[in-house]
């Protein structure tokens, strides 16, 4: 369905709600109907008619589909009667290995639930990882963009006392959390940016088109290194308990620069994030993702 253009959901209700033809064929010339906070999808091999669960999961099911997906192939499955399957099923929701939610649809109580967001819709030779599984991309919106965040609240604040000459006691606490939060996210980023080797995972775990961001990568890699400890030290300081402060006043010392160093950092990262995120649309509209 991915393939075919239809963005997969993060709801039942989101699906519901989604402007698509209720009658229509996918890629492969496969007929689909779409219903109400679900699909029938025609297969060579058959039907297969399934409900998104509330989070979008795809793998919920219930006595009446199974049936009518095994109706004329039940011995093939091991069940000599309808009743027999259903009789299965009732046993298994009263044993507890099936469980109920929702109330419409029912899971294995011990495996995971399956997400239409996360499902792999890349071909073979496509090794550019899907959105919300490409750890790049993780990085960026879970760490980075708090960084970022935080540097805008503080900038805004900053010019505010510039343009003024003062600001409230309260406003000047706000500023030195926004201060720290964006040094503490800064470095989780550079953390998670060394840990992924970035290097290697350009040239080796994507699309060829990805190695012309290796140079900013090593950029990035060698100026994280001028005061990866300070920083680290910061960051620790900053999101535990923290009983001695020295660390503190270490990374503020002025003739380290180091506010000018995070200030030139978190402009790299920030070229290389948008830099990575343009190929990545990119590659999603050339490959029909």
């Amino acid at each position: 369905m991915h393939r075919s253009g239809i963005r997969m959901p993060t709801s039942s209700l989101e699906w519901a709600g989604t402007r698509i033809p209720r009658n229509g064929r996918l890629d492969g010339d496969i007929a689909y109907v779409k219903h109400g906070v679900g699909c029938a999808v025609y297969l060579p091999d058959g039907e297969v008619d399934f409900d998104f669960g509330r989070r979008g999961e795809i793998n919920g099911f219930d006595a009446w589909r199974l049936l009518r997906f095994a109706r004329e192939r039940l011995s093939t499955y091991g069940f000599e009667s309808e009743d027999t399957l259903d009789g299965y099923f009732k046993t298994a929701v009263s044993e507890g290995h099936l469980v109920c939610p929702d109330y419409t649809l029912y899971y294995f109580a011990n495996l995971p639930r399956q997400l239409a967001i996360d499902i792999d819709c890349r071909l073979p030779e496509d090794n550019l990882p899907a959105r919300n599984l490409d750890i790049v991309l993780v990085l960026h919106s879970h760490y980075f963009y708090a960084a970022d965040l935080m540097l805008e609240n503080y900038d805004n604040l900053h010019r505010k006392w510039e343009k003024n000459n003062s600001l409230s006691h309260r406003k000047i606490i706000d500023m030195q959390l926004y201060m720290s939060s964006w040094l503490g996210f800064l470095a989780v980023t550079c953390e998670g940016f060394e840990n992924l080797r970035m290097h290697l995972l350009l040239l080796n775990s994507r699309p060829a088109d990805f190695n012309k961001l290796i140079p900013k990568s090593d950029a990035l890699g060698k100026l994280i290194k001028r005061h990866r400890n300070p920083l680290r030290e910061f960051r620790n300081k900053t999101f535990h308990l923290r009983e001695d402060p020295e660390a503190i006043r270490r990374f503020f010392d002025p003739h380290a620069n180091r506010l000018l160093w995070a200030r030139e950092l978190h402009d790299a990262f920030a070229d290389f994030f948008n830099s990575y995120r343009v190929k990545c649309e990119c590659h999603y509209a050339n490959n029909g993702r």
